[in-house]
């Protein structure tokens, strides 16, 4: 808790100079901090749903599925299907892991972690020596001193229906509009570039496009229903009106219920459904700590919490030691984090996993400014809800 009261703090110097809609951020941090001060799970639920324009949803289940919390406030029920953001990227990471696991996609499959963008795109030069292993931990270095190259992207236009070539013409943007000082593993930047290219890369070698890899991999296996009426399980460019191709949009673009995504954290909490769709010992690279001897944080939102952590693949490590990778390993939550705070985590010491579900915190989650709100609302309340948790599981 005082932790929490120092990150406020913190940010309440960051702002001191900021405009009148930035002073509007820090009465939304006020609030925030009223809401920490709650002394059951139930109260420190409703107290963070308040901040929510349309509600939320949260839910808490031992490894073996059982549902020991559920509770939700307002029309974002747990049934509900909306934006998950940045959540998105465990899931492109699950469903890239069950096709080397060869239990989906395609019987052509040749890749592993290892695999280099020259080897499936013919990328040449350093860019193509990077491995598929750090584009999905992010240290490829494929980011752009450029702050609107990636906003302004193919990832985010891609037409509905786009060809290979579209996609093709669009990673080979992403190629030559990103820096070239710092070599692949050297750094690891936060951004959208890495996992449009493995995504790219599983297409070609599968054969198939991302959202029938998807389906095939992940959807149909655990019994989540596509539906392009809601949207619910389906992959977007752009996810403010749900249109374009979401095959380059992993790090981002998926729609889908908490429910659904509670299913996706059952199997990866049970060893990928004991290998049927991703193998235990894939499912162990998508939670270890992917950093290489070397590897700084370039960029990373979350260092402005205070919170330095490395990365697995398509998950954030968050734990007490996050420099020591056998240390982070006694404590770590594994999770992946939406800009809108919908929050699932895992914590395989303790054998649970949950999924806070949530919404419209704000109108522009794209803004370092508006995404302090969702961003640290979500945080400290699973900070404070991960106290209450352990009683939960006796």
């Amino acid at each position: 808790m005082a932790s929490t009261f120092a990150l406020l703090l913190s940010f309440s110097f960051l702002f001191s100079d900021c405009k009148k809609e930035e002073e509007d951020s820090i009465g939304q941090l006020t609030t925030i901090q009223a809401a920490i001060a709650c002394k059951t799970l139930d109260e420190c639920f409703d107290s963070t749903a308040s901040l929510s324009k349309s509600g939320a949803s949260f839910q808490v289940f031992k490894k073996d599925g059982t549902r020991v919390y559920f509770r939700e406030r307002g029309l974002l029920t747990a049934d509900k299907v909306g934006p998950i953001f940045s959540a998105s990227k465990l899931v492109t990471a699950s469903v890239i892991m069950a096709f080397l696991s060869g239990t989906c996609g395609s019987s052509a499959n040749s890749m592993n972690l290892n695999t280099t963008t020259g080897n499936i795109l013919g990328w040449t030069g350093v860019k193509g020596s990077i491995t598929l292993r750090q584009l999905l931990s992010f240290t490829s270095g494929l980011y752009s001193n450029n702050g609107s190259a990636e906003m302004g992207s193919c990832v985010f236009t891609l037409p509905n229906g786009a060809s290979a070539g579209d996609k093709n013409s669009c990673t080979d943007y992403i190629r030559d509009n990103t820096q070239t000082d710092d070599q692949p593993g050297e750094v690891f930047y936060y951004n959208s570039f890495h996992m449009a290219v493995a995504q790219r890369m599983a297409e070609i070698d599968s054969g198939k496009n991302w959202q029938d890899l998807f389906e095939d991999c992940i959807a149909s296996p655990l019994s989540i229903v596509v539906d392009s009426g809601t949207g619910n399980g389906i992959w977007y460019a752009n996810i403010s009106n749900k249109t374009g191709d979401g095959s380059l949009a992993g790090a981002y673009g998926l729609y889908l219920t908490a429910n659904d995504y509670a299913k996706i954290m059952h199997m990866l909490a049970n060893e990928g459904n004991s290998g049927a769709i991703i193998s235990a010992s894939n499912v162990n690279e998508i939670f270890k700590d992917q950093y290489e001897v070397n590897t700084k944080i370039k960029y990373s939102q979350f260092a402005l919490f205070g919170y330095y952590w490395h990365y697995g693949l398509g998950n954030w490590r968050f734990c007490s030691q996050p420099n020591d990778s056998a240390a982070c390993d006694q404590d770590v939550n594994n999770h992946s984090f939406g800009a809108n705070g919908f929050y699932p985590w895992i914590d395989r010491n303790k054998e649970y996993y949950a999924v806070f579900g949530v919404n419209e915190f704000n109108s522009n989650p794209f803004n370092i400014i508006s995404i302090l709100q969702p961003n640290s609302a979500s945080l400290f309340f699973g900070e404070d809800a991960k106290k209450y948790i352990p009683a939960l599981l006796e």
